[in-house]
């Protein structure tokens, strides 16, 4: 585990745009100041959680999700906040009322039936830019996946100095079943992990607007299935 990114930024724009069962958020940041001034969290507060290792063993800590970073964050005894660094050797991640496991990514489970559980993706990538004419931004590369960005030093992650960069955070929701095969939320992948109750699907769709980008209308119709004798 190690240290947080001290990441300086701060926000020019943000602005988001949405594809099927997934939603982009992007922000252009500039170095000035440090992430935890610009960082925003899913829980209110950081609260008690308990890490299963793969290995069979559990640590236990006071956590949050950042939402900024997508990363997994705790409080250390020092009382500095780290994130996860080797998050592939995590089985689960487990609040009170929440699962997370990760998977290039973290997944929280929204709603669990059987084998079949609806989940949620949250990732962030990088890409420096330029100012150019006129002062609009001028991308300077193709696209950065990961934080490459971003110059890592004795544990501690810095935006490269003089760089602008943006943000690009994805949101996307999938049905994963017998935690394996992991479609993104649809009509189809919904009768796929529901193969028995197509017709009922099929008629729940006829009747409720569904938008398959939209949480709540997702575990409605997730819970819906699962009721379903």
């Amino acid at each position: 585990m190690k240290k947080s990114f001290p990441l300086a930024v701060i926000a020019l724009f943000c602005f988001s745009f949405s594809l099927k069962a997934q939603v982009y958020r992007k922000k252009i940041v500039h170095a000035g100041e440090t992430i935890s001034d610009r960082s925003y969290y899913l829980f209110p507060s950081f609260t008690d959680a308990t890490v299963k290792l793969k290995t069979g063993g559990s640590l236990s800590s006071k956590m949050n999700f950042n939402l900024l970073i997508c990363e997994m964050q705790f409080i250390s005894p020092g009382n500095d906040t780290l994130v996860i660094s080797n998050p592939e050797n995590v089985d689960s991640i487990l609040f009170s009322n929440n699962a997370f496991f990760f998977n290039k990514g973290y997944y929280e489970i929204l709603s669990s039936a059987n084998a079949v559980k609806l989940a949620v993706l949250r990732k962030v990538s990088y890409e420096a830019i330029k100012i150019g004419a006129l002062g609009l931004p001028d991308h300077s590369g193709t696209g950065i996946q990961s934080d490459t960005s971003v110059v890592t030093y004795t544990g501690e992650r810095k935006l490269v100095m003089n760089e602008d960069v943006e943000i690009t955070s994805e949101t996307a929701y999938f049905l994963i079943t017998d935690s394996e095969t992991f479609n993104k939320a649809s009509k189809a992948a919904f009768i796929k992990a529901f193969p028995e109750k197509e017709e009922l699907i099929r008629d729940y769709l006829k009747q409720n607007k569904i938008d398959f980008n939209k949480e709540t209308d997702l575990e409605k119709l997730f819970e819906f299935c699962a009721a379903q004798s």
